[in-house]
């Protein structure tokens, strides 16, 4: 006896397969193209493939409901309901770019059971049904295990408003910062191949906003069944109609979370009734103190200014890898020399960081570490950092 979603996912991933052949055979060559906004495409493959799709889908489930991209099938409120891409990266397809997909999804009183994404150039299935894991050409895959978005690969796209101003609804904001924290950053251009890959373990983690149901359906559920996890940007639970997913291997959801959240947050700005900043908007940091630690007694004079060139250097390095939020000297003649301020949560990833700087290696100087808790992104610098710290003796 099949289990629940055998006979359904066989069936998608046959159909998948036979539009995903339809489209391999006319890629690449001249396409009729529209267009339903300003640099939203149509071409004459999304509808031959949809139609192919819902009409095949239609035969093989007569009571089922079926939602496709271009209005194809349709919509009676029926328990069962199949979400549909033809053609996921129309703009690629339409420039012979070889990255685009078939996405279909069935959902049953609103839980999503069954999900194929097909790439047609590569023949490659992705498929999942609940509760039987995912799988790529039939083979089980997972998530991976990757923790920090300094080993991340992470996969996002870009909504077709192209002229909006806000850089966190557009993406520009949070793919700016990304870009400097992760390991690597891809735009491929179809988002149910893309979320699909972090499924099987190709890559760590996606986000984005302005997408459609049919365009996250699919390789949301193989996410959950590779082991990962999907939510909205405040990490609530998944909603395909709102437009927005982020989807990661697990252990780097809270960190993905964190990234995407600093563009809706005031850092370094007081609560004018007192209160404290809620708590998912705090988080850890490590601030470092950085003392005179002497030098050797034959260095020459020039030795020393290559050691301070070579130590600010390394201090703006760090700043672009995001690594530093703020550094800053002391300007009179004390043993503390200086403040850093380091975008870490723990204090062995600063003294890491601090250990590695030019000056210490050479015994010019050397750090003091502390945990410190604030809002996230820089932060207000506490009290007795900004006035009493500057009258310390050396420890």
């Amino acid at each position: 006896m099949k289990a629940t979603g055998e006979r359904e996912l066989a069936t998608a991933i046959e159909i998948a397969r036979e539009a995903g052949a339809l489209l391999r055979e006319r890629f690449d060559r001249e396409q009729d193209v529209g267009y339903k906004g300003r640099i939203d495409l149509v071409t004459a493959m999304d509808l031959a493939s949809e139609r192919l799709i819902v009409g095949r889908l239609s035969a093989a489930f007569p009571g089922d409901d079926v939602w496709a991209e271009e209005g194809g099938g349709r919509r009676t409120d029926a328990a069962r309901l199949w979400i549909v891409d033809p053609l996921d990266g129309t703009t690629n397809y339409a420039h012979g770019y070889p990255v685009f997909a078939v996405s279909i999804a069935l959902a049953v009183e609103g839980r999503l059971e069954v999900g194929v994404v097909h790439h047609p150039l590569l023949d490659e299935v992705y498929a999942a049904r609940r509760g039987g894991g995912v799988t790529l050409n039939g083979e089980p895959r997972r998530v991976t295990a990757v923790e920090s978005l300094e080993r991340a690969m992470l996969a996002t796209g870009f909504p077709y408003d192209v002229g909006a101003r806000d850089v966190e609804g557009n993406n520009v904001g949070p793919f700016s910062r990304f870009v400097v924290r992760a390991q690597a950053v891809r735009r491929a251009g179809s988002a149910a191949l893309a979320i699909a890959k972090v499924a099987v373990g190709r890559t760590d983690g996606f986000w984005e906003r302005g997408l459609h149901a049919w365009d996250m359906a699919a390789a949301a559920l193989m996410v959950e069944e590779g082991g990962g996890r999907v939510t909205d940007y405040e990490g609530g639970p998944l909603r395909i109609e709102s437009g927005e997913i982020v989807a990661t291997n697990g252990p780097l959801h809270p960190a993905v979370l964190d990234v995407l959240r600093e563009g809706t947050i005031r850092t370094g700005v007081p609560s004018t009734s007192g209160e404290p900043p809620p708590r998912h908007e705090m988080r850890m940091y490590v601030v470092g103190f950085l003392w005179r630690a002497g030098s050797p007694a034959d260095l020459p004079e020039e030795r020393l200014d290559e050691i301070q060139r070579q130590h600010l250097a390394y201090m703006a390095r760090l700043r672009e890898e995001g690594k530093l939020i703020l550094a800053g000297p002391f300007g009179d003649d004390t043993d503390l020399r200086g403040i850093c301020v380091y975008d870490v949560t723990t204090v062995a990833e600063a003294e890491a960081l601090g250990g590695a700087d030019p000056a210490v290696l050479a015994g010019r100087l050397r750090f003091e570490y502390h945990p410190w808790y604030s809002a996230k992104g820089i932060g207000v610098l506490p009290a007795w950092l900004r006035g009493e710290v500057a009258t310390r003796s050396a420890p």
